[in-house]
């Protein structure tokens, strides 16, 4: 039954993440979370999610957006790593799930019938930096970081192209450098690879369907099917943690 869960989270977090360019983490993790500790399961959240980058990426249409939309989120983003792989080794599990299990829960339907905020859009990169710096300590917490930056840039209400563009370039930075702290850290062992394996198989069709997915869809279906995914990996948690 374990494996079972893990590979059925694994196929669906990476055809989500191949569909929107984060979402790995919340997705995977709603059902990991049922039968692998967050100290073991965080590290194979952060490789699968990089994995899954790496194939999307490559099947990825050229689109011509400067990289200057990505770079304030990237650098706050990589100072915030250090302390969420710091974090990881302290919070409790309990701890862990609820409070992103609240965040989702409440976020997801103000959103669905989301009030736009044209004057987000005129403001500086500063709050940028500061969305990215949230999303590179939930990073290094368990590589969760797409969710502060994927509610931010909805908030701002930017197209479709836009949102993917910086959630997929932010996440893969933030996750390849968080990967590299746990192995620094050492926070990545033996117990890790047989899991490691399985990820490679399970998660790269899905991923790649799902990057083929986008393309056929609208700015609407994309928005509605990002909130209700991530509504759902929040009932998740919150009902793993009453359990």
């Amino acid at each position: 039954m374990t494996w079972l869960i893990f590979i059925l989270g694994a196929m669906i977090a990476g055809f989500v993440q191949g569909l929107t360019g984060f979402a790995f983490a919340l997705i995977a993790m709603s059902f990991w979370i049922w039968v692998l500790p967050p100290q073991l399961a965080a590290p194979l959240v952060v490789f699968a999610s990089l994995w899954s980058h790496i194939i999307a990426l490559s099947k990825e249409q050229k689109h011509q957006l400067p990289f200057s939309l990505v770079l304030p989120y990237l650098i706050a983003g990589l100072m915030g790593v250090p302390l969420g792989t710091y974090l990881l080794h302290i919070i409790q599990a309990g701890t862990f799930k609820i409070i992103l299990g609240i965040f989702l829960v409440l976020w997801c339907p103000i959103m669905y019938f989301a009030p736009e905020f044209p004057r987000l859009q005129k403001l500086g990169k500063f709050p940028d930096g500061c969305i990215g710096f949230i999303g590179g300590v939930l990073g290094g917490l368990g590589g969760f970081c797409g969710a502060a930056p994927s509610a931010w840039v909805m908030l701002k209400n930017l197209p479709k192209q836009q949102q993917r563009y910086i959630l997929r370039h932010f996440n893969f930075a933030i996750q390849l450098f968080t990967i590299s702290i746990y192995l620094f850290q050492g926070t990545i062992n033996q117990s890790h690879l047989s899991y490691m394996g399985v990820l490679i198989l399970s998660v790269s069709i899905p991923a790649i369907l799902g990057a083929q997915l986008f393309y056929k869809i609208s700015e609407k279906q994309f928005k509605h099917l990002v909130l209700s995914l991530l509504f759902a990996s929040g009932c998740f948690l919150l009902s793993s943690y009453f359990h």
